[in-house]
């Protein structure tokens, strides 16, 4: 058996603050408690599992464990999954018998290795861990990961999560994690993913966000030749991730990788990712920025796409993408986040033209910091917005029979005034506007659109179908 020294997880002299709160006492109860102090182990000492007992295990009287699992649920159930962690550490820490109990952890519970860099909770535990430093963080995290086992949800955020934690982890637990999300670490290396990616073969979602260190991506490899489970895969912010390693695979691939949802964003991306979207047909969701090359790859090589984000800072770029997206069929959702220009009449008539029920064309500015106002700029203009609904409201037209309801989002065009407004109100139905940022829209127009979309909804739940009046008049319905 391995041995846990509680100097990892209950955070004694030497890693730092003890985790349990400490408590006045009067002489007498300290005196009483120095003598079971020389026979029971505490949680500021470390404690060697093969040598160590308390008095209660020496003398054979045990609580039952039905009472100890119980009090196991009591300290997670309704907690943070970063505070259920260490309350589990603290519990662990009793003495054997609880130690062995603990770390047994109910398939279907989440659990944080949380560093808590960018919240401040109440707890007394969780504010004796932040002032940990990292180093020490690190040990507490790793100790954590090699002790539990059993959950299949898991979270590691900060910068004391590191490859050791990870490779702890993937040992100890691996083969029991469904969905795993690593973020927020300048020290997660392709070191701590490859053995995740080797191990957590079971994985039916996997999160990597924020994760600032060069990495060789040989752990991409793994992931889609070992985790056939998986179906949903998020890559964001790694500017330094190589593809390599991953191309090179792909043409060795015996079975097509059954992910359905993809998100790469902002992981240096080029135009050669199509190689790696051909061999995806089972998508239906993807989330991706850079050349739009890869656009036509995806609608080449992944027929059922019904849901597109992209986020686009060239108007050459953005007319290569649409005219894929023009040969997706089952395309219904699709969300533009446009950075650095505004879109022309001629590209919103093209995406009016799309056959979509929810269409989002949101500011990247806006995105970053929606409370920050910046009427300077807006990425979509009146004639624009005029453009889309005379293109929505023509294609409604020539396909009344299957007329569907529309979500619309125009966030930081702060551009729009009352000329946008009146197009936006032919829209035939409108269940949903978002116009965040919107700041020259005034009250009284804010209402009318208020009242459209109510009108929309009520529509919809009535089960009427709308029928077009005439063609003269797009957008006026009976």
């Amino acid at each position: 058996a391995s041995m846990v020294m509680l100097r990892s997880l209950s955070l004694d002299e030497k890693g730092g603050p003890n985790l349990v709160e400490e408590t006045g006492c009067t002489d007498e109860q300290e005196q009483s408690s120095a003598s079971q102090r020389d026979s029971k182990p505490q949680l500021q000492l470390p404690v060697d599992v093969e040598v160590a007992e308390s008095a209660e295990e020496s003398s054979g009287q045990y609580l039952p464990d039905q009472c100890v699992k119980l009090v196991q649920t009591l300290l997670i159930t309704g907690e943070p999954a970063g505070v259920a962690l260490l309350n589990l550490l603290s519990m662990a820490s009793v003495c054997r018998q609880w130690r062995s109990l603990a770390s047994e952890v109910a398939p279907g519970t989440a659990l944080a290795f949380d560093c808590f860099d960018n919240v401040f909770p109440s707890q007394p535990s969780v504010k004796k861990f932040r002032r940990l430093t990292v180093a020490q963080k690190e040990g507490v995290l790793g100790g954590a990961a090699r002790l539990l086992h059993g959950y299949d949800e898991v979270t590691l955020a900060g910068e004391g999560v590191s490859d050791r934690t990870l490779q702890e982890m993937a040992s100890r637990n691996g083969a029991a994690l469904r969905k795993c999300k690593v973020q927020g670490s300048s020290s997660v290396t392709d070191a701590g993913l490859s053995p995740l990616a080797s191990q957590a073969r079971n994985l039916h979602m996997l999160h990597l966000e924020d994760l600032a260190k060069p990495n060789t991506g040989r752990f991409l490899a793994l992931l889609f030749e070992q985790c056939e489970k998986l179906t949903t895969l998020c890559l964001a912010s790694m500017p330094t991730l190589s593809w390599g390693p991953c191309k090179i695979a792909a043409a060795s691939w015996a079975d097509k990788p059954n992910l359905v949802k993809l998100t790469v964003r902002n992981v240096n991306l080029d135009t050669d990712f199509g190689v790696i979207l051909s061999h995806l047909p089972n998508l239906r969701d993807l989330e991706i920025d850079g050349p739009a090359r890869n656009i036509k790859a995806a609608a080449l090589a992944c027929p059922t796409l019904s849901r597109m984000s992209y986020t686009v800072n060239s108007r050459s770029y953005l007319d290569e993408a649409l005219a894929a997206m023009m040969t997706l069929k089952e395309l219904r959702q699709l969300e533009l986040v446009v950075k650095n220009f505004t879109l022309c009449p001629d590209q919103l008539r093209v995406i009016g033209m799309l056959p979509l029920v929810e269409l989002s064309l949101d500011s990247f500015i806006y995105k970053q910091q929606p409370t920050l106002s910046r009427s300077s700029y807006s990425h979509v203009d009146n004639e624009g917005v005029k453009a889309l609904v005379d293109s929505i409201c023509n294609r409604w037209c020539a396909m009344a029979g299957e007329m569907q309801p529309l979500k619309l989002s125009l966030c930081g065009a702060s551009a729009l005034t009352h000329d946008a407004v009146s197009a936006l109100l032919r829209l035939p139905i409108l269940t949903e506007l978002n116009i965040g940022g919107c700041a020259r829209i005034i009250a009284m127009d804010k209402m009318r659109l208020v009242a459209k979309v109510r009108a929309g909804r009520e529509l919809l739940d009535s089960g009427r179908r709308p029928a077009t009046r005439t063609s003269r008049f797009p957008g006026l319905l009976l």
